[in-house]
Protein backbone atom coordinates (compact mmCIF):
# COMPACT_ATOMS: atom_id res chain seq x y z
CA UNK A 1 0.00 0.00 0.00
CA UNK A 2 1.08 3.46 -1.15
CA UNK A 3 2.17 5.73 1.57
CA UNK A 4 -0.67 8.73 1.66
CA UNK A 5 1.74 11.32 2.20
CA UNK A 6 2.37 10.45 -1.95
CA UNK A 7 -1.08 10.67 -2.64
CA UNK A 8 -0.53 13.98 -4.84
CA UNK A 9 2.45 12.30 -6.27
CA UNK A 10 -0.17 9.60 -7.81
CA UNK A 11 -2.57 12.30 -8.68
CA UNK A 12 -0.45 14.21 -10.55
CA UNK A 13 1.64 11.77 -12.50
CA UNK A 14 -1.60 10.30 -13.45
CA UNK A 15 -2.85 13.66 -14.67
CA UNK A 16 0.26 14.67 -16.42
CA UNK A 17 1.16 11.65 -18.72
CA UNK A 18 -1.83 10.65 -19.54
CA UNK A 19 -2.55 14.56 -20.75
CA UNK A 20 0.82 15.25 -22.00
CA UNK A 21 1.89 12.52 -24.57
CA UNK A 22 4.99 14.18 -25.85
CA UNK A 23 6.85 11.76 -27.31
CA UNK A 24 9.40 13.64 -28.81
CA UNK A 25 11.83 10.21 -30.20
CA UNK A 26 15.05 12.27 -31.02
CA UNK A 27 15.16 14.32 -28.13
CA UNK A 28 13.99 10.96 -25.98
CA UNK A 29 17.21 9.06 -28.07
CA UNK A 30 19.81 11.57 -27.16
CA UNK A 31 18.41 12.25 -23.44
CA UNK A 32 18.85 8.05 -22.77
CA UNK A 33 22.48 7.75 -24.48
CA UNK A 34 23.31 10.80 -22.64
CA UNK A 35 22.14 9.65 -18.90
CA UNK A 36 23.40 6.19 -19.24
CA UNK A 37 26.75 6.79 -21.47
CA UNK A 38 25.67 3.93 -23.72
CA UNK A 39 25.14 3.82 -27.42
CA UNK A 40 22.23 2.26 -29.19
CA UNK A 41 23.74 -0.82 -29.76
CA UNK A 42 24.51 -1.54 -26.03
CA UNK A 43 20.98 -2.03 -25.26
CA UNK A 44 20.37 -5.21 -27.11
CA UNK A 45 19.68 -8.08 -25.28
CA UNK A 46 19.88 -6.19 -21.90
CA UNK A 47 16.96 -6.58 -19.30
CA UNK A 48 16.42 -3.27 -18.12
CA UNK A 49 14.72 -1.38 -15.42
CA UNK A 50 13.48 2.10 -15.76
CA UNK A 51 12.50 3.13 -12.27
CA UNK A 52 9.59 5.36 -12.17
CA UNK A 53 8.94 5.07 -16.22
CA UNK A 54 5.89 8.19 -16.22
CA UNK A 55 4.28 7.67 -19.96
CA UNK A 56 6.83 5.24 -21.17
CA UNK A 57 8.96 7.74 -23.25
CA UNK A 58 12.69 5.94 -22.52
CA UNK A 59 11.00 2.05 -22.10
CA UNK A 60 9.65 2.82 -25.52
CA UNK A 61 13.16 3.73 -26.34
CA UNK A 62 15.21 0.65 -25.09
CA UNK A 63 12.86 -1.58 -26.00
CA UNK A 64 13.61 0.07 -29.57
CA UNK A 65 17.06 -0.89 -29.37
CA UNK A 66 16.57 -4.39 -28.55
CA UNK A 67 15.90 -4.47 -24.74
CA UNK A 68 13.99 -6.00 -22.41
CA UNK A 69 12.25 -3.54 -20.11
CA UNK A 70 10.55 -3.38 -17.06
CA UNK A 71 8.47 -0.36 -16.58
CA UNK A 72 7.59 0.59 -13.28
CA UNK A 73 5.32 3.81 -11.93
CA UNK A 74 3.48 4.81 -8.64
CA UNK A 75 0.75 6.20 -10.90
CA UNK A 76 -1.69 6.00 -13.09
CA UNK A 77 1.17 7.07 -15.83
CA UNK A 78 1.13 3.16 -15.75
CA UNK A 79 -1.71 3.55 -18.52
CA UNK A 80 0.16 6.02 -20.82
CA UNK A 81 3.17 4.02 -20.59
CA UNK A 82 1.21 0.65 -21.77
CA UNK A 83 -0.36 2.87 -25.04
CA UNK A 84 3.01 4.08 -25.99
CA UNK A 85 4.89 0.99 -25.29
CA UNK A 86 2.19 -1.40 -27.42
CA UNK A 87 4.18 -2.03 -30.06
CA UNK A 88 6.69 -3.18 -28.10
CA UNK A 89 4.84 -5.31 -26.12
CA UNK A 90 6.62 -8.43 -26.44
CA UNK A 91 9.55 -6.66 -25.06
CA UNK A 92 7.91 -4.08 -22.30
CA UNK A 93 5.95 -4.72 -19.12
CA UNK A 94 4.52 -2.54 -17.11
CA UNK A 95 3.49 -2.22 -13.50
CA UNK A 96 2.62 0.38 -10.75
CA UNK A 97 5.27 -0.23 -7.82
CA UNK A 98 6.45 2.21 -5.51
CA UNK A 99 10.09 2.48 -5.23
CA UNK A 100 10.17 3.10 -1.64
CA UNK A 101 9.13 -1.10 -1.38
CA UNK A 102 9.66 -2.16 -4.90
CA UNK A 103 7.96 -4.93 -6.37
CA UNK A 104 11.08 -6.66 -8.13
CA UNK A 105 13.64 -9.06 -8.01
CA UNK A 106 17.25 -8.56 -6.53
CA UNK A 107 20.17 -8.58 -8.37
CA UNK A 108 18.79 -9.21 -11.59
CA UNK A 109 18.88 -6.08 -14.08
CA UNK A 110 21.80 -5.77 -16.37
CA UNK A 111 20.67 -1.81 -16.62
CA UNK A 112 18.72 0.29 -14.44
CA UNK A 113 17.67 4.30 -14.89
CA UNK A 114 15.52 6.52 -12.86
CA UNK A 115 15.67 9.67 -14.61
CA UNK A 116 13.66 12.49 -12.66
CA UNK A 117 12.20 10.48 -10.32
CA UNK A 118 13.87 9.99 -6.94
CA UNK A 119 14.01 13.72 -6.36
CA UNK A 120 9.82 13.53 -6.41
CA UNK A 121 9.76 10.66 -3.05
CA UNK A 122 9.53 11.21 0.23
CA UNK A 123 13.01 10.20 0.60
CA UNK A 124 15.22 10.09 -2.43
CA UNK A 125 18.58 8.49 -0.69
CA UNK A 126 16.30 5.35 0.53
CA UNK A 127 14.29 4.98 -2.69
CA UNK A 128 18.02 4.88 -4.92
CA UNK A 129 19.22 2.09 -2.67
CA UNK A 130 15.65 0.34 -2.88
CA UNK A 131 16.59 0.09 -6.55
CA UNK A 132 20.33 -0.04 -6.61
CA UNK A 133 19.50 -3.62 -5.06
CA UNK A 134 18.18 -4.98 -8.37
CA UNK A 135 21.25 -4.35 -10.58
CA UNK A 136 23.52 -7.30 -11.08
CA UNK A 137 26.87 -7.44 -10.14
CA UNK A 138 28.50 -5.73 -13.57
CA UNK A 139 25.33 -4.00 -14.17
CA UNK A 140 25.23 -0.29 -14.63
CA UNK A 141 22.68 2.23 -12.50
CA UNK A 142 22.24 5.69 -13.99
CA UNK A 143 19.99 8.39 -12.25
CA UNK A 144 19.17 12.07 -12.79
CA UNK A 145 18.10 14.05 -10.00
CA UNK A 146 17.60 18.13 -9.77
CA UNK A 147 20.73 19.77 -8.89
CA UNK A 148 20.87 21.91 -5.45
CA UNK A 149 21.56 25.63 -6.48
CA UNK A 150 23.15 29.04 -3.75
CA UNK A 151 21.10 29.67 -1.38
CA UNK A 152 19.29 32.50 -2.46
CA UNK A 153 18.14 30.53 -5.43
CA UNK A 154 16.90 27.88 -2.77
CA UNK A 155 14.81 30.61 -0.91
CA UNK A 156 13.30 31.83 -4.25
CA UNK A 157 12.35 28.33 -5.26
CA UNK A 158 10.99 27.76 -1.97
CA UNK A 159 8.86 30.30 -1.58
CA UNK A 160 7.24 29.90 -4.60
CA UNK A 161 6.48 25.99 -3.83
CA UNK A 162 5.49 27.03 -0.82
CA UNK A 163 2.90 29.39 -2.57
CA UNK A 164 2.52 26.19 -5.21
CA UNK A 165 1.65 23.34 -3.01
CA UNK A 166 -1.25 25.41 -1.62
CA UNK A 167 -3.24 25.03 -5.07
CA UNK A 168 -5.02 22.00 -6.35
CA UNK A 169 -3.02 20.09 -9.12
CA UNK A 170 -5.77 20.79 -11.93
CA UNK A 171 -5.66 24.66 -10.70
CA UNK A 172 -1.51 24.53 -11.61
CA UNK A 173 -1.94 22.90 -14.64
CA UNK A 174 -4.01 25.58 -16.55
CA UNK A 175 -1.57 28.13 -15.02
CA UNK A 176 1.33 25.95 -16.46
CA UNK A 177 -0.46 25.77 -19.72
CA UNK A 178 -0.95 30.02 -19.33
CA UNK A 179 2.47 30.09 -18.61
CA UNK A 180 3.93 29.45 -21.72
CA UNK A 181 4.52 32.60 -23.61
CA UNK A 182 5.98 33.75 -20.44
CA UNK A 183 8.59 30.63 -21.01
CA UNK A 184 9.74 31.30 -24.28
CA UNK A 185 10.00 35.21 -23.17
CA UNK A 186 12.46 34.26 -20.93
CA UNK A 187 14.33 31.93 -23.15
CA UNK A 188 14.63 34.98 -26.11
CA UNK A 189 15.40 37.58 -23.48
CA UNK A 190 18.27 35.50 -21.59
CA UNK A 191 19.76 34.85 -24.90
CA UNK A 192 20.01 37.97 -26.10
CA UNK A 193 23.53 39.64 -27.19
CA UNK A 194 22.56 42.82 -25.64
CA UNK A 195 23.60 43.01 -21.83
CA UNK A 196 20.50 44.57 -20.86
CA UNK A 197 18.25 43.07 -22.34
CA UNK A 198 19.90 39.93 -21.27
CA UNK A 199 19.67 41.53 -17.48
CA UNK A 200 16.09 41.21 -18.06
CA UNK A 201 15.87 38.11 -19.00
CA UNK A 202 17.10 36.95 -15.90
CA UNK A 203 14.83 39.29 -13.81
CA UNK A 204 12.00 37.79 -15.09
CA UNK A 205 13.46 34.40 -14.42
CA UNK A 206 13.78 35.05 -10.97
CA UNK A 207 10.30 36.34 -10.56
CA UNK A 208 9.13 33.11 -12.68
CA UNK A 209 11.60 30.56 -11.91
CA UNK A 210 9.60 27.19 -12.25
CA UNK A 211 8.42 28.52 -15.56
CA UNK A 212 10.10 26.18 -18.44
CA UNK A 213 12.36 27.53 -20.99
CA UNK A 214 11.80 24.19 -23.36
CA UNK A 215 12.02 25.01 -26.64
CA UNK A 216 8.62 22.67 -27.79
CA UNK A 217 5.88 24.75 -26.12
CA UNK A 218 4.40 21.68 -25.14
CA UNK A 219 7.11 20.33 -23.29
CA UNK A 220 7.44 23.68 -21.50
CA UNK A 221 3.71 23.45 -20.21
CA UNK A 222 4.45 19.92 -18.82
CA UNK A 223 7.87 20.34 -17.31
CA UNK A 224 6.61 23.99 -15.72
CA UNK A 225 4.05 21.67 -14.12
CA UNK A 226 6.09 19.31 -13.03
CA UNK A 227 8.41 21.71 -11.03
CA UNK A 228 5.33 23.52 -9.13
CA UNK A 229 3.06 21.13 -8.78
CA UNK A 230 4.50 17.78 -6.59
CA UNK A 231 4.61 17.50 -2.87
CA UNK A 232 8.41 16.55 -3.12
CA UNK A 233 11.01 18.23 -4.82
CA UNK A 234 14.37 17.73 -3.05
CA UNK A 235 17.84 19.19 -4.65
CA UNK A 236 20.96 17.78 -4.47
CA UNK A 237 25.05 17.37 -4.96
CA UNK A 238 26.92 15.67 -7.23
CA UNK A 239 29.02 14.73 -3.89
CA UNK A 240 25.82 13.47 -2.37
CA UNK A 241 24.68 11.66 -5.30
CA UNK A 242 28.30 9.89 -5.71
CA UNK A 243 28.07 8.83 -1.57
CA UNK A 244 24.86 6.97 -2.56
CA UNK A 245 26.41 4.94 -5.34
CA UNK A 246 29.54 4.19 -3.02
CA UNK A 247 27.07 3.05 -0.24
CA UNK A 248 25.19 0.66 -2.56
CA UNK A 249 28.60 -1.14 -3.64
CA UNK A 250 29.13 0.53 -7.08
CA UNK A 251 31.91 1.07 -8.44
CA UNK A 252 33.48 3.70 -11.40
CA UNK A 253 30.98 6.35 -10.58
CA UNK A 254 31.15 9.16 -12.84
CA UNK A 255 29.15 11.78 -14.20
CA UNK A 256 28.22 10.40 -17.95
CA UNK A 257 27.27 14.04 -19.25
CA UNK A 258 30.95 15.89 -18.93
CA UNK A 259 31.89 17.68 -21.62
CA UNK A 260 29.09 16.49 -23.36
CA UNK A 261 26.50 18.25 -25.52
CA UNK A 262 22.62 18.31 -24.81
CA UNK A 263 19.87 18.58 -26.62
CA UNK A 264 18.71 22.06 -25.88
CA UNK A 265 20.07 24.60 -23.57
CA UNK A 266 18.54 23.87 -19.96
CA UNK A 267 18.91 20.60 -20.13
CA UNK A 268 21.93 19.70 -18.49
CA UNK A 269 21.02 21.70 -15.01
CA UNK A 270 20.50 18.62 -12.55
CA UNK A 271 23.04 15.90 -10.94
CA UNK A 272 23.88 12.93 -13.67
CA UNK A 273 24.91 9.99 -11.96
CA UNK A 274 26.25 6.38 -13.29
CA UNK A 275 27.57 3.44 -11.54
CA UNK A 276 28.71 -0.16 -12.63
CA UNK A 277 27.88 -2.91 -9.74
CA UNK A 278 30.50 -4.76 -7.70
Amino acid sequence: MTNPVQNRTKRLYGLQWNRYRIVRTVEDQATLLLKTAMSPGEFAGKLVLDGGCGMGRYARVAAGWGASVLGMDLSEAAIAAQDLTADHSSHVQILRGDLLRPPIAEGRFDLVYSIGVLDHTPDPRQAFLNLAKSVRPGGRMAIWVYQKQSPIVERIMAAHRAIALRLPVHFLERLSRLSVPVGGLKRRLMNSQFRLIERLGVALHALTIGVSMHPDPEVRACDTLDWYAPRFVSHHTHEEVANWFAEAGFHDIADPTTGQTHFHQGQGQGVHMIGTKT
